[in-house]
């Protein structure tokens, strides 16, 4: 049986850990056993999609704000890798993280180096700034590897990415442009959906949903509850404007929400929804950030939105909500005024039609996963 071990790392979102779990959950039942290392903090919250779990110390700002604490940890994680490596011997090993940083390079960098072994790594890009750092400073790192797959569509990286960068990737034979790797909805799920949440055929539904819902004051990471605060002080407004209203909010696992949002008459806050894509299906507007995967699901269900960008350390939210306006599926809320938000809703309210017609904007988004996986399983028969 062949052995194959996946390594993500997750901070605020959950983006690296659902790619892994997609990806597992379409070759675990071809006689390979999955192994995963993660820093995660709920790294089974989209269900046990492995035979073996090991987890390393998550990057948190307790350690982000004092330095003797991260370099601790980060040599902790190193050694613990490296047993993995040693003693799991995988045939093939599947990373999913940011390529920079260096909490999160560095376990995988000093196992690789005492025991080899063949390696992908997953790269969702950010900004073209930092693409082109990357490409420019990162290649000691991008060596390691034996295929480098990009998670994009080409016409999304024509359309981010300066001419140079895309250059650059599209003549590496290393590079393999396959596509976003996304989950389709399920019929089952949105019936079971509507009897979760008591939806009618009249409903109003909007979902707010906020990713993972963490923050990194020292990553610059933002955190994302101005999202919550300001929805809540328009709702009663909101119920007065819209007929048979209904809000589900989903938080993410990281989220914490302060106790007097917690029981709101009318709103339904849940920690995580494993259907949410389905919930989304469902909804006349969708709230939320400007995650990567997030986007790539409102492509798919055609949800007309209100985005709202969060710093992740760099900028990319902020370069994609300014994408999605341009293309007229979107409105973008910075944050500035509850008020604007809510003028924002009811304009979306009465452009839906327009909205969801125009994702046909769209037309270069086809799921990569088939290709990802072809790719992994001809790598590891090679081994």
């Amino acid at each position: 049986m062949k052995k194959i071990l996946f390594y993500t790392a997750n901070g605020v979102g959950l983006g690296h850990l659902q790619r892994a779990h997609l990806i597992a959950e379409k070759i675990r039942f071809k006689n390979i056993e999955i192994a995963l290392v993660t820093s995660a903090r709920s790294p089974q919250i989209f269900g046990k999609f492995f035979h073996r779990l090991i987890r390393l110390i998550p990057l948190s700002d307790e350690l982000l704000f004092d330095p003797p604490k991260t370099l601790a940890a980060r040599l902790a994680n190193g050694k613990k890798l490296a047993r993995v490596f040693k003693n799991y011997q995988p045939d093939l090993v599947i990373a999913d993280f940011y390529l920079t940083s260096l909490f999160t390079f560095y376990p995988f960098g000093h196992a690789l180096k005492q025991f080899p072994v063949k390696s992908i790594f997953i790269w969702r890009l950010g900004d073209d700034k930092s693409v082109c750092r990357s490409l420019k400073n990162e290649q000691t790192k991008l060596n390691l590897f034996e295929r480098i797959i990009l998670p994009h569509s080409r016409q999304e990286l024509a359309d981010f990415l300066s001419r140079e960068a895309l250059n650059q990737t599209v003549n590496d034979r290393r590079f393999k442009i396959c596509g976003p790797i996304y989950r389709r909805p399920d019929k089952m799920k949105l019936v079971n959906c509507r009897k979760k949440y008591r939806i009618s055929a009249n409903d109003f539904l909007i979902t707010i949903t906020l990713g993972g819902g963490g923050k990194l004051d020292g990553g610059q990471c933002d955190n994302p509850d101005k999202v919550i605060n300001d929805f809540v002080s328009i709702f009663p407004q909101l119920q007065k404007d819209i007929p048979n209203l209904r809000i589900v909010v989903s938080t993410g696992p990281y989220f914490k929400l302060e106790r007097k949002y917690a029981k709101i008459k009318g709103i339904d806050m849940v920690t995580f929804e494993p259907n949410l894509l389905e919930l989304m299906s469902l909804s006349k507007i969708v709230i939320c950030p400007v995650g990567y995967n997030t986007c790539n699901e409102l492509i798919q269900i055609k949800r007309p939105a209100i985005l709202i960008p969060l710093m992740r350390g760099n900028r990319e939210q902020f370069v994609r909500a300014k994408y999605f306006k341009k293309q007229n599926v979107a409105k973008i809320y910075n944050g500035n005024s509850p008020k604007k938000l809510l003028k924002l809703i009811l304009e979306c309210k009465n452009d839906l039609a327009i909205m969801e017609s125009n994702y046909s904007n769209f037309p270069d988004n086809r799921n990569g996963i088939n290709q990802v996986t072809g790719i992994i399983l001809n790598l590891l028969n090679k081994t």
